[in-house]
Order: C-alpha cells, then structure tokens, then sequence
C-alpha cells in the first residue's frame, strides 16, 4: 500500500462504526420484519462477499496494491478464505440480526410479549 495512504483514526472509526450502530437503530426499531431464511441469507452474503473480492483484485489489476495490507499478506488461496469466512460471519450476522429484531419487537415469538418494569406486568 503506498505511504500516502493513511486515515485518521477517528474518520476510520465514523466510516465504520457510525453507519453499523444508526444502521442497527434503523434495524430495531424503525423497519419492517426480515422475511429472509438463513440459507437465502447464506447465497446473498456469498454473492456480496466474492462480488467485492472480484472488485478488490479488478482494482488491483489497475494501481498495484490492495485497499488493505492484509490482502497483501495473504496468497489468493487464503484470501478466498477470508472471504468464505467473512460471508459466514454475514449470514450469521443476518440470522441473528433477525433474531434480536424479534425479540425486541416480537416478531416471530410464539405467544403474548410480557413486559415487566417496575413489578408490572402487562400483555402486549
């Protein structure tokens, strides 16, 4: 990766972690329940995630290095294997995603929702 290449901690951590939490926000409590099942989960992340490997070595094909000095490190053999992996941490991420989303919102939950706060208990 060339030199020239650095980014501030603070604007890595804004174009990571801000959009993951006001997404997950967006997630529980403002959108529509998942009717996505694990295995239509599984096909979508592994077409994201090779879809970016292509684009990730298209990009290097024109400037010569990777956006990340890992990529790098790893032969193409391993790199196929971190994007297996990374597409199983997705749908992972996906079924439960959607299990949170049900339990919070409840959604899918067999039977009435008891709140309890303070000693109250009232059916939703």
């Amino acid at each position: 990766m060339p030199s020239w290449v650095v980014i501030d901690p603070w604007a890595d951590i804004g174009f990571h972690l801000a959009p993951a939490v006001f997404l997950l926000l967006d997630l529980l409590f403002f959108s529509p329940p998942w009717s996505i099942p694990p295995l239509s989960a599984l096909g979508v992340s592994g077409v994201l995630a090779f879809s970016y490997w292509w684009w990730v070595e298209h990009c290097f094909t024109h400037n010569g290095w990777y956006p990340y000095p890992l990529f790098e490190l790893l032969s193409p053999v391993w790199r196929g294997v971190l994007f297996v992996g990374s597409a199983l941490v997705m749908t992972g991420s996906t079924v439960c995603l959607k299990w949170v989303y049900g339990r919070v919102n409840g959604w899918g939950v067999e039977g009435p929702i008891v709140v309890r706060r303070e000693g109250v208990e009232k059916e939703r």
